[in-house]
């Protein structure tokens, strides 16, 4: 069985400390390790010139600093990049950079698995099937990627899990991605400015409801009902809507945070008055928030609907008191949805 290589981006404190004891070396190597990796953003051992060339040297017989590649970036007016990153098993990945609305932040949208199992019909990645989990390592460097591609141009504001993927089924990476963006000695992000989003994994959202990192929590909706959730959202034949508001009602009284609700709206699918009313009995006497989403046409099956019907699903949901946000679309002409581009590649 292949030893699975060192990733830098993957590094904490305490195990760059046990490297560099292992090496003879002194332990503060360690967080000039950290330091030159994190706050740095270096692609090459040669940069780290605190080093010394014996120890850089061993240093890069065991540890890769960097473990995605680019293969294709794409740029929208709007200001959205979409990349195509190859992983060092010749799998590959996608991320997107999306600006936010304070001046010179950047949201960076994180994928968390190579494809998906869900299998959401209206998802280019849920079409491609599910290969593996992604590393921690390869969810902080997707950040660290653009990081290099902004320079001095931005900075990085927020993290958003909701990539290819579903990062509660990848769990205890996603945690520790999340950690390492957090940490003082890593990226130095606020938990309350990363957002993990999950399809319903419940037991994924039973763990996050004891974690201390005050990350925020979104759930993939999309329905009001099971009937037409089991089709839109497969997981949902395991975790019904019942069971998925009660694991959500206690998320909320164990950590204290609200909950968005992402709602994709398809023509002649779920974008109708009915179903808007539908979907406010559902969050009854949840703080919860519904973010609106356009539909990306990955699928011709899944059409957007038009911008009147749209408006008035938002104005229905804000007439009966739902705290409601229409999600402004980047990256439309880069076809910036998740898997998008990894899927046109591929054809």
């Amino acid at each position: 069985m292949p030893v699975q290589p060192i990733f830098a981006a993957g590094l904490d404190p305490v195990q760059a400390e046990a490297f560099f004891t292992k090496l003879g070396a002194p332990r503060y190597r360690a967080g000039q390790l950290l330091n030159w990796i994190y706050k740095r953003g270096v692609t090459t051992f040669g940069e780290m010139t605190d080093f010394p060339k014996t120890l850089r040297e061993l240093i890069a017989e065991e540890i890769t600093i960097s473990c995605t590649t680019e293969i294709k970036r794409q740029e929208a007016r709007d200001g959205t990049v979409k990349a195509l990153l190859g992983l060092s098993d010749g799998r590959t990945i996608e991320t997107a950079l999306m600006p936010s609305t304070r001046v010179g932040g950047n949201t960076v949208c994180v994928s968390a698995q190579v494809g998906c199992a869900i299998g959401c019909p209206f998802c280019a990645t849920g079409r491609q099937g599910f290969e593996r989990n992604l590393l921690a390592a390869e969810m902080v460097d997707q950040i660290l990627y653009f990081e290099r591609f902004l320079g001095e141009r931005g900075t990085i504001t927020n993290v958003v899990f909701m990539g290819m993927g579903e990062p509660l089924a990848n769990y205890d990476n996603v945690i520790k991605a999340v950690t390492i963006i957090n940490a003082p000695y890593g990226l130095g992000l606020g938990a309350r400015s990363m957002t993990i989003s999950t399809a319903g994994m419940i037991p994924g959202i039973e763990s996050l409801s004891h974690e201390a990192l005050q990350v925020g929590l979104a759930i993939s909706l999309h329905a009001a009902n099971d009937v037409m959730r089991n089709e839109l959202v497969p997981l949902n034949r395991k975790y019904p809507l019942t069971s998925l508001l009660s694991a959500v009602r206690r998320y909320t009284t164990l950590s204290g945070r609200r909950v968005s609700f992402e709602y994709c709206l398809f023509s002649g699918v779920n974008d109708s008055i009915p179903q808007a009313q539908e979907l406010v009995r559902l969050l009854k006497g949840l703080n919860a928030h519904v973010n609106l989403i356009v539909a990306n046409e990955s699928n011709p099956s899944f059409k957007a609907p038009s911008r009147e019907r749209v408006l008035a699903f938002e104005g229905e949901l804000r007439r009966l008191s739902i705290n409601t946000t229409l999600r402004r679309s980047y990256g439309r002409e880069i076809e910036a949805a998740c898997g998008q581009l990894k899927s046109a590649l591929s054809t």
